[in-house]
């Protein structure tokens, strides 16, 4: 394929970029070896957007499996860099420039290495002598497929994506770029949202929606990190419609177990839209339950996890799977699509189905719980459908949030009364599982709010085994 790489003078926008300390460091290291910026940051900088964000585009050739998980809104600058030779060796000096440590990534076609200081992140590509253009070609968006001469500072736009970034249109660089890498059809729906005003070309829709079928064949580690980026955002309702749109939701939520086959989501036509349009309501009503949930508790508004309300948004409408949302978010975890630290976060969410009404249930809710119970009550109150369903939640929140303020800790970790030693001492039983139940009948009953001695506790279990033993 023939492309023209006519160098043109860049926007304006590009030169706080070219200033920034990074960049020069980067254009230090390269010596006379031709050096150009490419991706997210030029992108977002074209935008008028500032530093890089999240967006960031990879090759598929990367190892993902020896890549540390980034973040870039939350870790600073991110940058791509493509050099024509010599990557090591130039990688190797701006380590030390920055400084920063070097992970080399691996590559089929380029060798790729990877700088992560303390505020920027630098992914450097040698391309090793082969045509800008292959590079370019090979990247999944027209707007990511430019390029910025660092030492000229000439513009390489050969598949016209500054256009595309004035026309706020996501077009696929060639008719390739999905077959190559299935992940971009994901990439597409997470850019949709990152990337205010935009629209996807329609002739790109068909390529992402003909790609969609082969994600399952796509490493779970990858698939993880995209859908991860994609809710960590505050518009991730869009996300999951454009998902839907795309066939792709509810589906891929109902494929762990699915390794050749492109599963149906065992409904009607419409059903597909239906949930996505449940689940994109909730996500959606996920920043007014937190405000209004900060208002009454703003101490719990900081433990407030907003990504995990609206991961378990898009679990909490699939149609009907065994062992309900909760066990299709475990099955997920078990192929790795999510990790077992947030399986821990989101699973808890999707076992709940309502806020306690009665003191009793308070209690035992806010132990069970623990330091996720404002979570699960913003995400809880997310769910209920329509006004007289939250006017329910608002009513049932305010005495929770109460018994949270006066007894929270208490009720999150109760404080150990007796020991396992004290407790076989006391009932004169061997070492055994009854142990075990006897501590959990006291921690019982100190959540219900009947025992806060240690008195109270030896006499509960001195009561407890003399009922057990005339029984």
């Amino acid at each position: 394929m023939r492309v023209d790489v006519t160098s043109h003078p860049p926007p304006p926008a590009f030169e706080p970029l070219r200033r920034h300390p990074a960049v020069r460091a980067l254009l230090a290291a390269c010596g006379e070896a031709e050096c150009h910026l490419v991706g997210g940051a030029l992108r977002d900088h074209a935008l008028g957007l500032g530093g890089a964000r999240s967006g960031q585009t990879r090759r598929e050739s990367i190892d993902t499996r020896r890549v540390p998980v980034r973040r870039g809104a939350r870790r600073g600058w991110d940058l791509d860099a493509v050099v024509a030779g010599h990557g090591r060796e130039i990688a190797e000096r701006l380590a030390a420039a920055l400084p920063a440590r070097l992970v080399p990534l691996g590559g089929k076609e380029f060798a790729a290495y990877r700088l992560v200081g303390a505020e920027v992140t630098v992914d450097l590509w040698d391309r090793e002598g082969a045509p800008l253009a292959s590079d370019l070609a090979r990247r999944d968006f027209t707007v990511n497929s430019f390029a910025l001469e660092l030492r000229g500072g000439g513009l390489i736009d050969p598949f016209g994506g500054i256009a595309d970034l004035a026309r706020r249109v996501l077009r696929a660089t060639t008719p390739a770029s999905f077959a190559g890498d299935p992940l971009r059809v994901l990439r597409l729906a997470r850019l949709l949202v990152t990337l205010p005003g935009f629209t996807a070309e329609p002739a790109t829709l068909e390529l992402a929606r003909q790609a969609a079928p082969r994600l399952s064949e796509v490493a779970s580690e990858r698939v993880r990190e995209e859908l991860w980026l994609l809710f960590d955002h505050p518009r991730a309702h869009l996300g999951l419609r454009a998902l839907a749109a795309l066939g792709i939701y509810p589906r891929l939520w109902l494929l762990p177990h699915q390794t050749a086959d492109w599963p149906s989501a065992g409904q009607g036509p419409g059903a597909p839209q239906s949930i996505a349009a449940a689940a994109a309501a909730e996500i959606e009503a996920v920043p007014e339950c937190a405000a209004e949930l900060a208002g009454l508790a703003p101490a719990a508004a900081g433990e407030i996890d907003a990504t995990a309300a609206r991961l378990a948004a898009s679990f909490a409408h699939l149609p009907g799977t065994a062992g309900g949302p909760a066990a299709a978010l475990r099955r997920w975890g078990e192929a790795g699509y999510v990790t077992a630290k947030v399986l821990a976060e989101v699973a808890p969410l999707l076992d709940e189905d309502a806020l306690p009404a009665d003191e009793a249930t308070r209690r035992h809710f806010l132990h069970r719980a623990g330091r996720r119970w404002a979570t699960i009550v913003c995400s809880l109150g997310a769910r209920a459908a329509g006004e007289p369903g939250r006017q329910r939640w608002r009513r049932d929140v305010a005495p929770l949030v109460e018994l949270a303020r006066r007894e929270g800790e208490n009720l999150f970790h109760p404080p150990r009364l007796l020991t396992g030693s004290e407790v076989q001492d006391l009932l004169g039983i061997p070492p055994g599982p009854e142990i075990g139940r006897a501590l959990a009948a006291l921690t019982a009953a100190q959540v219900e709010g009947r025992v806060h001695t240690r008195e109270e506790a030896i006499e509960l279990l001195t009561r407890r085994a003399h009922q057990q033993g005339s029984s």
